[in-house]
């Protein structure tokens, strides 16, 4: 990410799957490793999607409350955030970008919880999950394996259909 900010153009992947969601009509979470990075990918964002409503949000952001409101509303198609909405927040069609995923910040537990927010709704049970990085990590093995563990369980009792 520290690359793709100092040359201030979004990778041409990247790009496509994010406006692959978009084109979906999926809202967006897009978690990055650290607070510092919140405003300026949120900024790239805006220049490489400039008819999307995109907002950044952490914990030191005192509007942070009204931004969640507003995406649970759809006013917000993408919100670039740090692990604070990790848990707890529900977004009906909603795609995870993990970006950085290699960082040491993003253990298994904390990808599974990110990852944990696309796909919880019925009528979008399929939500994009991606992680981003240079390096693939034991962390971001660790969480796929769960993940696809889980989601096994999951189909065995009926939860999920395939």
């Amino acid at each position: 990410m520290r690359q793709t900010l100092r040359q201030g153009i979004l990778p041409g992947k990247l790009k496509q799957k994010l406006q692959a969601s978009l084109d979906r009509g999926a809202q967006i979470f897009v978690f990055v490793p650290n607070i510092a990075m919140v405003e300026p990918f949120k900024e790239l964002l805006r220049r490489a999607f400039l008819d999307v409503n995109i907002q950044g949000t952490s914990s030191k952001d005192a509007d942070r409350a009204g931004k969640v409101t507003d995406f649970r509303a759809a006013k917000i198609r993408m919100l670039v955030t740090t692990t604070i909405l990790e848990r707890g927040v529900t977004i009906p069609k909603s795609d995870v970008f993990i970006l950085d995923a290699d960082s040491p910040v993003f253990d298994a537990a904390a990808l599974v919880q990110m990852a944990g927010r696309a796909g919880r709704s019925a009528q979008d049970p399929k939500g994009l999950v991606v992680f981003a990085a240079k390096e693939k990590t034991r962390s971001q093995s660790q969480a796929v394996k769960q993940i696809v563990d889980m989601n096994v369980l999951a189909l065995k009792k009926g939860y999920i259909d395939a």
